[in-house]
């Protein structure tokens, strides 16, 4: 805020559990209590099983990519105004706009949504599948969909079975029509399955890292990268998901040492002299 005074075109934010305002903005908060507090714990897991978190930090992440979107339209909003202003992002708060058809059902309805697994409340059959020797995912989206799939499962029949002819009535029989289609799933392998789907529907298997990472598509995607660090040597990293055709990313820099590049910044950037960034090193205040 005193930087503001001095600055008004200043675009400065904060990122707390809970917000800079509201009942709990004292409260601390980490990715893991803002989940189960947000509600994404209570929908997330087996149906008769604990309720579970999500296997990576989302609000962590989500409350970051807010930031950045919230500092960048407020950059843009100055070259109108000129003025800057204050940002607000938590945690919490990302967390619950994440919540998006789940909390929209609720707020219509006004009934607690279940868990359902790797099933969707809505779309039926949209779940994962075990095969002979892994585990698939398949994603009906659609009546049309859904006779193709049929087809594939070698069950044209059930395409005309009132009881799932439509995707309304899929959700209300779901639990007549997932347990017929489970031994169905055992009789072939993931490839084979994907073999058999191409693509007339959406469709995948469920990959570790390690096949994640082999993917073809993964390097033609540029999302597996090579940088060379002064101890490690080679390291892998994970490329950006954005691709720009006019300004695409350019990776200069590995992930850097432990205060390598203080000087350089308290130099170039803020004016230091060597004897003062010298100074300060000396007394433990930078590294």
């Amino acid at each position: 805020e005193t930087l503001h005074d001095l600055n008004p075109g200043l675009v400065y934010c904060s990122i707390s559990g809970f917000g800079q305002t509201g009942s709990l903005r004292d409260k601390p908060g980490y990715d893991f209590m803002i989940q189960a507090m947000g509600g994404i714990m209570s929908v997330t897991g087996e149906p008769d099983g604990e309720p579970m978190k999500v296997g990576v930090a989302v609000a962590d992440l989500f409350a970051g990519q807010n930031a950045v979107i919230a500092i960048l339209a407020a950059l843009q909003a100055r070259t109108f105004t000129g003025k800057g202003q204050f940002i607000d992002i938590a945690l919490f708060d990302s967390e619950l706009g994440w919540l998006a058809n789940v909390a929209s059902n609720f707020l219509i309805s006004g009934k607690n949504p279940k868990r359902y697994g790797n099933a969707h409340a809505n779309i039926v059959p949209y779940q994962s599948f075990q095969a002979s020797d892994g585990w698939l995912v398949v994603a009906v989206g659609n009546d049309k969909q859904f006779e193709a799939f049929c087809k594939v499962v070698e069950k044209p029949e059930l395409a005309n079975d009132e009881r799932f002819s439509t995707n309304s009535a899929r959700v209300q029989n779901r639990e007549i029509l997932i347990p017929m289609l489970k031994p169905i799933f055992m009789r072939r392998s993931v490839s084979d399955w994907l073999a058999l789907i191409g693509e007339q529907f959406p469709c995948g298997s469920i990959n570790d890292l390690g096949q994640v990472f082999a993917m073809p598509h993964v390097q033609e995607r540029e999302m597996l990268v090579q940088m060379e660090h002064p101890t490690i040597g080679a390291l892998p990293l994970v490329g950006s998901p954005l691709k720009m055709d006019g300004t695409p990313v350019s990776y200069q820099l590995p992930p850097p040492l432990m205060g390598q590049h203080t000087s350089e910044v308290l130099q170039n950037v803020l004016g230091f002299s060597e004897v003062k960034v010298k100074e300060l090193a000396e007394r433990g205040c930078v590294m």
